[in-house]
């Protein structure tokens, strides 16, 4: 018999509350919930005001665009409006991270308000008074994708430390990302809720479905999967919550699940098949 390698020294308070806060984010992917799981995640390790998600897609014309997954902060409805107006006129323009190249490697960018320019500041960064933002980006499936924390002027700038603590979170939370907006799109800044392309992939996953769930069983996967609970999907369909139940259990039995979370599991596997293909 071999002897086992050693198991790292590593105090079981410290994984329990790893695996503890950042499982809180695995289980928000795919769902609405998402960008706040982030938020209320990251701040526990480092604290900060406001936190955003994008990728970079492949555009014909060869110009730069940038996609936008979500935005969160500690004034959501403030953090939301400046940031779908960033979004829709100015991501694809922002020569501010023109340093961070399309590698596989994880890259670290700080940025302070006194580099970005004047018309920048003045609209994003003085709007949330922000001062100090750390950009992490990543490679996953081929696609970029951006990590961007920010801290107002009631916080001093990110020290080299929060700094590498933030990128050995972001190498989790950047393919977390990833999943999430394959499974529930990307967020248009045009007012419209998601990207059309996006959706399509959703939908693209139902019709296989149909053949083994009857109409009622897929809404009530398909609402399991935008996050909501069985109760909240009962008075959605003007049906009892053990309704709903009833349709959940036959409907895991004909997919061969049994829970949300394996029902999340087989939708993000057919989601990266369809990604890769």
């Amino acid at each position: 018999m071999s002897a086992a390698l050693p198991a790292p020294d590593l105090p079981l308070s410290h994984v329990a509350f790893v695996t503890e806060t950042l499982g809180d984010i695995a289980q928000a992917v795919g769902t609405p919930q998402f960008m706040r799981a982030v938020y209320d995640t990251l701040v526990r390790y480092v604290d900060f005001d406001a936190v955003h998600l994008d990728y970079e897609r492949n555009a014909a014309s060869g110009r730069r665009s940038v996609g936008w997954i979500g935005s969160f902060g500690r004034e959501p409805e403030l953090v939301a409006q400046v940031m779908r107006h960033y979004y829709r006129s100015y991501a694809s323009d922002d020569a501010t991270y023109a340093a961070i190249e399309t590698e596989n490697d994880v890259q670290l960018l700080q940025v302070s308000a006194q580099r970005v320019a004047s018309e920048l500041r003045h609209l994003f960064f003085d709007a949330g008074d922000i001062h100090d933002e750390c950009v992490i980006a990543g490679v996953t499936g081929g696609t970029r994708y951006s990590i961007s924390i920010a801290r107002s002027r009631r916080l001093p700038p990110f020290s080299l430390k929060q700094l590498s603590l933030l990128k050995q979170l972001s190498q989790v939370v950047l393919p977390l990302a990833s999943a999430h907006k394959r499974l529930l799109g990307a967020i248009s800044a045009d007012d419209a809720p998601r990207d059309e392309l996006d959706l399509d992939l959703v939908a693209q996953w139902l019709p296989e479905w149909q053949e083994r769930l009857t109409a009622r069983e897929m809404h009530v996967c398909a609402s399991f999967i935008q996050g909501m609970t069985s109760a909240a999907i009962a008075q959605s369909m003007g049906l009892k919550t053990s309704t709903v139940d009833t349709y959940a259990k036959r409907a895991f039995a004909k997919l061969g699940v049994d829970s949300r979370r394996q029902l999340m599991t087989l939708v993000l596997r057919n989601a990266s098949r369809r990604h890769d293909a």
